[in-house]
């Protein structure tokens, strides 16, 4: 077709033929479904939603329990710190075993001792020529020996010590529990945080979509300026960002929750409690003298195992007794008893001087007292201190949820006188989404202090053991 014959006005406008114009409807609708088909397509390939997965905090705390990794790890600890502990009753327990040897020679000595051994000598094995010059000859001997510790006394000592690090261990997993269910709380809140900030910034778009919409029409009106305008709709580009952002930290802390929960599955988690000020802990509960937590136990424990290994190693100057017995058989074939014998004996040994080891090991010994000593201190001492801020962050946390409470409410009665007075054309427009900014401002003022009220309880909780029902 002629472009000129569209455009130029000296022409007849031509009618169209209808008949023409129905030809046509076919060949759109198959225009139309060539055009949709690639983005159905897409749509079918695209991944579906994730599952959601509704969690209150008691459960999260309870799965945490069972799934946590750092959980299991301590576990794995204190089993194996049991078996160490086991070990240690060799100190006391007899040990028996049973060796089965075979040899063979013709060293004249040995040939005429195993035959002895055997109980098989000869007059025959006297001959000058056949103990000068015996042939070859196999001997197998069963032996079962045992022996019994009496009197180890630096051994006695090291138990003690491995058994208190065995109740450091054990106090160590109670503490890395209660670590865990805090890790879960403060994730926990986080959530509930993230989507409480997502539901005021959900809000305050719709109300800055209904200025921007109010702001068009006043500007069509010749009511309000162009920057009045485009103030409004770069409120409603700002709280989009606001959105991308939050939904983005959000992601974030699911992430951060699943891997606490030991949850490989790809769900999104929704908390079934609400982010609100619940009964806390009594006054008389938080007291900064009160550190007798997991954690300061478990440093008490390896103080005392300390102590234990310095005795030990101070008795290592100390003699020890230890008895032994065996009983064996001697054969030319393996397992014979053709030959029997016992032994029974004890062992008085007492080590003089070991190039200074002992001394050495007494040094060491007495460094990781002291060391263990002041790293008990040092903790007791900090936990002092965190029970104190702790505390103080949650009567700060409280201040400022009342100080919230008041300009949630002041903001939201100065938005709506605003919002009545713009929708008579009596107020700027600048001035109501200022209003509506500060609305939303102190919506995340509260939101934020209600974060840090139930940190602030669950960081006393953890120092001081006193677990909250949920």
């Amino acid at each position: 077709m002629n472009p000129a014959r569209i455009f130029n006005p000296q022409q007849k406008e031509m009618t169209p033929n209808m008949n023409s114009n129905h030809s046509y409807i076919p060949g759109i609708y198959f225009l139309l479904l060539i055009l949709l088909l690639p983005i159905y397509s897409m749509a079918q390939d695209m991944p579906s939603e994730k599952p959601q997965l509704s969690l209150s905090l008691q459960e999260a705390v309870e799965r945490a329990r069972e799934q946590n990794f750092d959980v299991g790890q301590a576990e794995y600890d204190v089993e194996k710190m049991r078996g160490q502990y086991r070990q240690t009753n060799a100190a006391f327990l007899p040990q028996l075993s049973i060796e089965e040897t075979g040899v063979s020679t013709n060293d004249p000595l040995n040939v005429f001792g195993f035959r002895l051994k055997q109980e098989a000598v000869t007059q025959a094995d006297f001959n000058p020529s056949r103990l000068n010059d015996p042939d070859a000859y196999d001997n197998f001997t069963t032996k079962f020996e045992l022996r019994q510790p009496l009197l180890n006394t630096d051994l006695f000592f090291e138990r003690s010590a491995v058994k208190k690090q065995l109740e450091a261990t054990k106090e160590k997993l109670k503490g890395t529990l209660d670590y865990a269910r805090y890790q879960v709380k403060d994730t926990y809140y986080q959530l509930q945080l993230m989507y409480n900030r997502l539901s005021v910034i959900g809000l305050s778009l719709e109300t800055a979509k209904e200025n921007e919409r109010q702001a068009k029409n006043l500007y069509e009106q010749e009511m309000i300026n162009k920057a009045d305008y485009l103030a409004a709709n770069v409120r409603v580009l700002e709280l989009e960002s606001q959105q991308s952002k939050v939904e983005d930290q959000l992601q974030a802390v699911q992430d951060n929750l699943r891997y606490l929960l030991n949850m490989d599955e790809e769900v999104t988690i929704v908390p079934t409690d609400s982010l609100q000020v619940r009964p806390g802990l009594s006054d008389d509960l938080i007291d900064p003298a009160n550190v007798a937590n997991a954690e300061v136990r478990a440093m008490e424990h390896r103080l005392s195992a300390a102590r234990q290994m310095l005795k030990a190693s101070k008795f290592n100057f100390v003699p020890s007794i230890n008895l032994f017995g065996s009983y064996e058989f001697n054969d030319e074939v393996p397992f014979g008893t053709q030959g029997n014998s016992y032994m029974i004996g004890a062992t008085l040994k007492w080590n003089l001087f070991s190039g200074f080891s002992n001394m050495g090991k007494v040094m060491e010994s007495k460094a990781e007292l002291k060391q263990a000593k002041l790293a008990y201190e040092s903790k007791v001492f900090r936990n002092k201190l965190d029970i104190q801020q702790a505390r103080r962050s949650l009567d700060q946390a409280r201040k400022q949820l009342r100080f919230a409470e008041s300009s949630v409410e002041q903001a939201a009665e100065d938005y709506r006188i605003r919002n009545n007075r713009y929708e008579q054309g009596m107020e700027k427009t600048t001035d109501l989404l200022s209003a509506e900014t500060k609305l939303q401002e102190a919506k995340f003022q509260r939101l934020n202090a209600l974060y840090q009220y139930n940190i602030s309880m669950a960081t006393l909780e953890l120092l001081l053991e006193q677990e909250r029902v949920y």
